[in-house]
């Protein structure tokens, strides 16, 4: 009995999200150029959301003003799949974690664990800057869980 226990205790300590394993990507929140903004619109985001899901699903997939603030913008996911986007509504409905998109968007998933394990938190990654003609720069996406598999999630690049 006493070895089943140690090898229960083994497996469960080896498991990811047991063991502390790094979330790649993970950063600390303190960076990007508007953090503070990014966070709060995201928890303004997550706190209607909770109210009523449809109604902010589709004011920010068509375009309101209240779900951005300048140039910063939400989306909201389930699991992996966008439910709401702000930029580019378009991106509705697709997986972001499927194979299709798995070289585009591979950070996709670390967002995703951040949320389930931790609540929230954010990841940084490498990504087009559409204000300076599709520039690759460092991005810092802050990210908020809203149910066992939503979350909100708005980012900013680590310099203008």
């Amino acid at each position: 009995m006493k070895a089943i226990s140690m090898i229960a205790a083994l497996v469960l300590l080896g498991t990811p999200g047991f063991c502390g394993t790094p979330i790649p990507g993970e950063v600390s929140c303190d960076k990007g150029a508007d953090m503070p903004r990014v966070q709060a619109l995201v928890k303004k985001t997550a706190a209607a959301f909770k109210k009523d899901q449809a109604t902010v699903i589709r004011q920010i997939n068509s375009g309101d003003k209240q779900w951005k603030d300048g140039d910063l913008y939400v989306v909201v996911l389930q699991d992996t799949t966008v439910l709401a986007h702000g930029y580019w509504p378009w991106m509705t409905g697709q997986d972001l974690g499927s194979t299709r998109y798995l070289n585009t968007y591979p950070w996709i998933k670390s967002g995703q664990r951040i949320a389930a394990e931790k609540g929230e938190g954010c990841i940084q990654y490498k990504f087009h800057n559409p204000a300076k003609n599709g520039q690759v720069e460092d991005k810092v996406t802050y990210t908020l869980k809203v149910t066992d598999t939503v979350r909100v999630a708005s980012g900013t690049y680590l310099i203008r």
